[in-house]
């Protein structure tokens, strides 16, 4: 893609490529900001086959580093810069990068948790650059990754990126090889085009923000890039920058959703917003189409296998539990063990697709979880229905099993969610002495609820095994450096001591039928 940028830069020079809070970059501009990174690069040491990691908020030197990366033939390893020392010290201890890019905001910490390896400060001059010295290329134990690989992803080269890690730690997964006419396909879904203005302000160390701002580039479009989420601003530089395109979590659209509820205008210009990272439900799919209109894309795929499925703005609200059929030359398939299961039948959700992962780095090397033949999962359960469209229930790792009932979140979540005065809720399992497990729900709500208002309300609409036992009253849900509802936060805080008694009301030992 690199190159492709430079033909574009060519073609048409003063053409918009990216635009952020220090002002905009013709294409032109930005082609020679990427050759002078990639000659940084080379004068750090980085070569073919190494490894570039980078840690910055979001601003243009992100996404030209990853051209730049491509012009030198190294692997990008991106780092969360909301990361703690102790973490960047351990992601940078798997990825063994030869060189590390930061800013002004990120030296500091990195410096502090990288051992001999160079930094390059993008805010620096070369003359005062401080860090480590590359190690001597024969002591650096990284795998290289082939010098060009991955050419066939639309507007990306070989990367690491660290999965976000809303249970367990996070893994690093290393994508090296692409399919360009499954890249164009998606990109063809998503609307990018020459004409796209896509705005980003979630994290680029996210790799659905990432991927989508490298495959507008690639396509001649403009990307637009705030150094972080508040959705007043958002929906000001949209309308500001003409903005045709963007990527959202589902908790992030909440946001935009309830400030334009609140009175801030929706932009006129919207083409399509890309919804994935967790489950979208179809409570806030109806309050989103009002919201901002029918462009609203529900996108299943992850970090390791790339996008799968996709359900267009104009059948969102068709089939509301869906999250679409598979994109051409993938598969997805509902499986219990090694059986692939029939229509409607709930399992664990495998992917079979050509922009699949190379595998983990965790402690070494790891592979995907797979049933052999190419089929890879990365634990998310659901359906594949009559029609071939495919249904997202739950993560597996976040069911509940309360008095040996298998409970999914997302079942009382989305019923939960209708309640009047909630306007977010989260459901886990709490440690329970009777049932193992009691369903208990952290609420966003008008005012603090008791649980049991909660479970009268809920009486008839959900059945009584899955109403809560506890109610934890919440000012916010929290949320991983992805911008997704951080449920391990949640249960550990009950299980280590508990939410304060002014915030829980208890419904143990209430009769089930009550």
């Amino acid at each position: 893609m690199s190159e492709a940028f430079r033909a574009l830069a060519a073609a048409a020079p003063e053409a918009l490529a990216v635009v952020d809070d220090t002002g905009s970059l013709s294409r032109a501009q930005a082609d020679q900001r990427v050759e002078a990174l990639a000659a940084r690069l080379r004068a750090h040491g980085a070569g073919p086959g190494d490894r570039i990691a980078w840690s910055m908020p979001n601003r243009a030197e992100v996404v030209l580093l990853a051209l730049a990366a491509q012009r030198v033939g190294a692997v990008v390893v991106a780092l969360s810069y909301r990361s703690s020392r102790a973490e960047l010290s351990r992601m940078l201890a798997f990825a063994q990068p030869a060189v590390a890019v930061v800013d002004a905001t990120t030296h500091e910490a990195v410096a502090g948790a990288a051992d001999s390896v160079a930094l390059l400060d993008v805010d620096a001059a070369e003359a005062t650059e401080t860090g480590g010295d590359p190690p001597p290329s024969e002591e650096r134990t990284a795998p290289p990754a082939p010098a060009g690989a991955a050419t066939g992803r639309l507007g990306a080269g070989a990367s690491m990126l660290f999965t976000s890690g809303t249970t367990g730690s996070p893994k690093a997964a290393l994508r090296t090889s692409g399919d360009a006419a499954l890249s164009t396909a998606i990109a063809d879904a998503f609307g990018f085009h020459s004409a796209t203005r896509y705005l980003s302000s979630g994290p680029l160390y996210h790799s659905g923000p990432w991927t989508c701002a490298l495959m507008v580039l690639a396509r001649g479009g403009a990307v637009v890039l705030r150094p972080s989420f508040d959705p007043v601003g958002w929906l000001a530089a949209a309308r500001r920058h003409g903005v045709t395109a963007s990527f959202c979590t589902p908790t992030l659209l909440r946001r935009l959703v309830e400030a334009v509820e609140s009175g801030a205008p929706a932009p006129e210009t919207l083409e399509t917003v890309v919804v994935s990272g967790e489950p979208f439900r179809p409570e806030l799919k109806r309050r989103a189409v009002a919201a901002l209109g029918h462009v609203l894309l529900d996108c299943y795929g992850s970090t390791e296998l790339g996008p799968m499925t996709a359900m267009p703005p104009a059948s969102l609200l068709e089939r509301p539990t869906s999250c679409g059929r598979p994109f051409p030359g993938v598969e997805v398939a509902a499986f219990e063990g090694q059986e692939r299961l029939g229509p409607g039948h709930v399992g664990l959700l495998r992917g079979r697709t050509p922009l699949a992962f190379a595998g983990y780095l965790r402690d070494g090397a790891d592979a995907p979880d797979d049933s052999g033949q190419g089929w890879a999962t990365v634990g998310d359960l659901g359906f594949v229905d009559d029609d071939g469209y495919v249904h997202l229930i739950d993560r597996s790792d976040d069911m509940i099993i309360s008095g040996g009932v298998n409970i999914f979140p997302a079942d009382v979540e989305a019923v939960l969610s209708q309640h009047p005065e909630i306007r977010q809720c989260a459901v886990v399992g709490a440690p329970d002495p009777e049932w193992g497990q009691a369903v208990c729900a952290f609420v966003v709500g008008d005012r603090p609820l008791e649980v049991a208002e909660v479970r009268a309300w809920l009486r008839g609409r959900i059945s009584d095994d899955k109403r809560p036992r506890r109610v934890v009253n919440v000012s916010e849900l929290p949320t991983t450096g992805t911008e997704k509802i951080a449920r391990a936060q949640l249960r550990e805080r009950l299980a280590d001591s508990g939410a304060r008694h002014d915030e829980v009301s208890s419904g143990a030992g209430e009769p089930a039928s009550s």
